[in-house]
């Protein structure tokens, strides 16, 4: 075996040097394995931070909607009250009315009790009245100089 053959077993022949080869390399493999799991630990914080920031955002949008929703609440109970308050003046006001009409229709019934005592001494007088003034009709209606018009009067002066 000269020096330009080779060995069956080359790498035998230096074998630090190939431990060293392989050191190197697995160096190399769990650096690059390291740095995957940073840069995917990194990325997964990133994605993490940023649904942490719209969750965020969501909250405050939703928190914003509940104190609209609350002011909504307060200005519909107010409302509520007002009009509570307007339906007890107007109870007030109709019962007030009602009591007025209710005195007026008594005051009327009086009225009417009064004016009936009266009418029956009314109604027989009032019947002679119309009685006496269709016998004056009738009387009128017989006599013929009467029924004439005062044009002609003045013909028989003449």
């Amino acid at each position: 075996m000269g020096p330009k053959e080779t060995s069956p077993m080359p790498f035998a022949s230096r074998p630090s040097s190939v431990a060293r080869t392989l050191c190197i390399s697995a160096s190399f493999i769990i650096a690059i394995g390291i740095a995957g799991c940073f840069s995917t630990r990194e990325k997964d914080a990133e994605d993490a931070e940023a649904a942490a920031a719209r969750s965020q955002a969501s909250a405050e949008r939703a928190e914003q909607a509940a104190d609209k929703a609350l002011e909504s609440s307060a200005a519909a109970m107010k409302a509520a009250d007002h009009a509570a308050a307007a339906v007890k003046e107007a109870t007030k006001e109709m019962d007030r009315v009602s009591e007025h009409l209710e005195q007026l229709q008594r005051e009327r019934e009086a009225e009417e009790e009064e004016d009936e005592e009266v009418k029956p001494h009314h109604r027989k007088a009032k019947a002679s009245a119309v009685a006496k003034t269709t016998d004056d009709k009738s009387s009128a209606s017989a006599n013929p100089a009467a029924d004439s018009s005062p044009a002609v009067e003045p013909s028989r002066t003449k």
